[in-house]
Formats: C-alpha cells, sequence, structure tokens
C-alpha cells in the first residue's frame, strides 16, 4: 500500500504558534508532531491557489442543488425558492459555464435532487408539502423533456431506472420503464413497509417485496419476472416489519424482539440469528464482504455474513462506507468535519488516517471521492480522498468557505454558502 499522509488537525486556523525556547531537547513525540504539521502548511502550500481571473461565477440560489456530467453543468434551484411560479434547472457549458438552456418544473414542484440516468439530466422533485415525488428527464445538451413520470428513481444495474411510490396503506407500485423513452415495461405492487433491493457495484440487481405475513418475492429488475418465493416468520406485531434489509445475498429481517435472522436470497433458507438492539437507529450495511451494524450509541460491529459471528466491535466509529475493498470509517471531529480513517473489513484494523474532513462530491457510481476543510476563516482545502490508497491527494486551496464541490472532466465546481457556484477550469 501506498504511504499514507497524516494530515492530522490544525486548531485556531492554519497557523501555528512558535512555542516557547525549551529549556531540554524536545522529545521524539514533540518533533514528529512538528514535522506533520509542518507537511500539512507545506503540501497545502503546494496545492493549486486558483486565481480569481481564471473563475467562472454561474447563477444559482442559496442552497442550490448541482450536478456535473461530463462537460455539462445542471444546476437546480434550492429550498429558499419553494413557492414561487416554478422552480428553474439550468444548463451550463464547461469549463467556460456559459448558459445552454433553462428548463421550469411545474407549478408547486420543488427539486430533490439530480442525478443521471442513460446520459441524460433526471430532476427528482415534489410538490410542496405533500404528494408523490416525481421524475423528470432532461436532454443535457438542449434541456428538452424527454418524459416525467410519478415516482422516486432507483439505478439498476443495467442502467435501467426503477420509480418507487410507497405507501404505508400497501397501496403503492414499484416500476420499471425504458431509460430513454419513459415507456412502461412492468409494474409490481408494494407490500406497505416491505421493499428491499439486492444492489451491484452500479445499482439494483433483484427487487425483494416482503409481506407483513411472511411472504416473500424476489423479481428480477430487467423483466420484473418472479425468481424466487417462499415465505420467513411473519411481523412480530402482525402488521410489519421494523426492517427488511438485503445485504450481499441474505436478506435480513427482524424476527422475536431483539433479534435479526438472515436467510439465503437464492433458497431463502434461514442462515443464521443475532441479537439487536430495540433502537429504530440500527442500520445494516454491505461492508466489503462483511455486514456492519451500527447502533445508537454503541459504534459499529462488523459480522461475518456466511456464520453471523461477531467479527469486530469499534465504539469510535460513527459510521461506514466501502470503498474498493476497505471501509471508510467516520469518527467525530470539528463541526461538520469528520475524522476519517481507511478500515480493513475483516479485522477492522486501521490501514491509514486521512485525516479531517467534511465530504463533499459524493457519488457511490462515479465521480472522485473530494474532501473539504476550514483553513482559518478565509481559505477551504480541497483534496481527492483514495480510500484504497489510504491517501489524500490536495487538489486546491480555494478563498472563502464553501457548502460542496465536484469534479469535472476539466474543472473543479464549488458551490457558495450564500448561493452562486463558483468554476476553475483544471485547477491542479
Amino acid at each position: 500500500m501506498s504511504a499514507v499522509i497524516e494530515l492530522g488537525e490544525l486548531r485556531h486556523g492554519d497557523e501555528v504558534e512558535p512555542p516557547p525556547e525549551p529549556r531540554r531537547p524536545p522529545s521524539r513525540s514533540v518533533r514528529v508532531a512538528a514535522l506533520l504539521c509542518a507537511a500539512l502548511l507545506t503540501l497545502a502550500g503546494s496545492a493549486v491557489h486558483p486565481g480569481r481571473e481564471r473563475s467562472v461565477v454561474v447563477p444559482a440560489p442559496q442552497g442550490a442543488v448541482f450536478l456535473v456530467l461530463a462537460d455539462r453543468l445542471v444546476v437546480a434551484d434550492g429550498p429558499g425558492t419553494v413557492g414561487r411560479a416554478g422552480q428553474l434547472v439550468t444548463g451550463h457549458r464547461l469549463p467556460g459555464g456559459e448558459a445552454l438552456w433553462r428548463f421550469l418544473l411545474p407549478a408547486g414542484d420543488h427539486a430533490l435532487g439530480l442525478t443521471t440516468v442513460a446520459g441524460a439530466v433526471l430532476v427528482i422533485s415534489s410538490p410542496a408539502g405533500a404528494g408523490d415525488p416525481a421524475s423528470t428527464v432532461l436532454d443535457p445538451d438542449t434541456g428538452v423533456m424527454r418524459w416525467r413520470q410519478p415516482g422516486y428513481p432507483v439505478a439498476t444495474q443495467s442502467d435501467g431506472v426503477l420509480l418507487e411510490t410507497p405507501r404505508a396503506d400497501g397501496t403503492g407500485t414499484i416500476r420499471s420503464v425504458d431509460p430513454v423513452s419513459g415507456t412502461p415495461r412492468w409494474s409490481l405492487p408494494l407490500p406497505g413497509s416491505g421493499l428491499a433491493y439486492e444492489v451491484g457495484d452500479r445499482g439494483v440487481t433483484r427487487v425483494v417485496l416482503v409481506t407483513a405475513a411472511g411472504r416473500v418475492e424476489v423479481h428480477d429488475t430487467g423483466s420484473g419476472a418472479l425468481l424466487r418465493a417462499g415465505r420467513v416468520p411473519p411481523a412480530a406485531d402482525g402488521v410489519s416489519y421494523r426492517f427488511t434489509r438485503v445485504v450481499g445475498d441474505l436478506l435480513l429481517v427482524d424476527g422475536a424482539p431483539g433479534t435479526v435472522t438472515a436467510y439465503g436470497l437464492d433458497r431463502l433458507d434461514r442462515r443464521w440469528s443475532m441479537p439487536v438492539g430495540a433502537s429504530a437507529a440500527s442500520w445494516f450495511a454491505a461492508c466489503a464482504g462483511v455486514i456492519c451494524l451500527r447502533e445508537q450509541d454503541a459504534g459499529v460491529r462488523a459480522v461475518d455474513p456466511a456464520t453471523g459471528r461477531l467479527l469486530w466491535t469499534d465504539d469510535r466509529w460513527l459510521g461506514m462506507s466501502p470503498v474498493g475493498g476497505r471501509l471508510l470509517a467516520a469518527a467525530p471531529g470539528v463541526g461538520l468535519e469528520m475524522e476519517l480513517s481507511v478500515v480493513d473489513p475483516r479485522t477492522g484494523g486501521t490501514r491509514g488516517r486521512l485525516g479531517r474532513w467534511r465530504l463533499g462530491g459524493v457519488d457511490r457510481y462515479g465521480t472522485p471521492l473530494l474532501g473539504l476543510r476550514r483553513l482559518g476563516e478565509e481559505r477551504t482545502l480541497v483534496a481527492e480522498l483514495d480510500v484504497p490508497a489510504g491517501q489524500a491527494r490536495y487538489r486546491a486551496v480555494l478563498p472563502g468557505s464553501w457548502d460542496d464541490c465536484a469534479v469535472a472532466t476539466a474543472a473543479l465546481v464549488c458551490l457558495r454558502p450564500s448561493g452562486g457556484l463558483v468554476v476553475w477550469p483544471d485547477p491542479r
């Protein structure tokens, strides 16, 4: 593994006050700490400082949602504009920021997020106050609407899209539509609270439906065909399970109070059972070949998916995310900035420390993972976080404070807290 850069933490800004005159030679630990601080200042100083004359400003309201798609930048109005006649979505060329098109969402809709499907822009929106979310697909070059359908979008492994409209009374549906035309492919009724997905490296591979009576159906995402049907014990209260979750090739459901039971997804055979806390904040997740369990105020536990055996536990971590065969672990830091480390999934051992960062540019299926760190009151350090290598690679030192950043093909795009996007062409 490549060498790890220990970023450490600088308090009271990014300046280091000179120590008083020592009465004796410093200890080895003091010398090491001084070298680490000097390394941080040197590396931050060596990162690119984008010049104001090279930056391009793109209009965006406070809290705007933005998406980088190849050489296009798409911006959607934020929550501060809810209630006006129609929320605006705009397209811009990168790296110059030139305006290409404008699209108005229907009256009352407000943008929840932006993503992509089949090379196009997908706007997720919802009526202000109440109502089902909607998915609107726009051409990235012209802003022309290709299709609009009710439902919250979920990407599939085969570059398709599923649309969820769940309802507590069990009248909801999940539908598959053609990602280019929006033409319906198949539809299934949803149980009240028993929807789960098997997920691959690019999206959903199988849909799992579980009724409160314990009937389980496993469906193919491409055709909607029923692949497997079977039963598990019914929900303890007869109304709904507290959770149904697919992790790897296992279906996890809460059985008797205070337990979770794992079933093989292919045969729905019972594999193992383990105790869990009663907190609704408990979650299970696939963690690079193991199962991560986090319970409120109890740190993270890693479980062997084959046996349910506890592999390790660590109460330092607020959460885990698998990245390239390793785990990105977050511990409390300062404000929104978390202390990030790289963890071995089988042993729980720390393989590298990335330092204190606020995550930006998060895209599970593509763009680089970015870290933002305040340097005093007037600058922000931006780095690409390489989790498998255990390294933080400095990309730029930006003037001022920023809400979020994303990497384009030849540009860095960042959003100001007060509104407005700034584009720095090829800042590296």
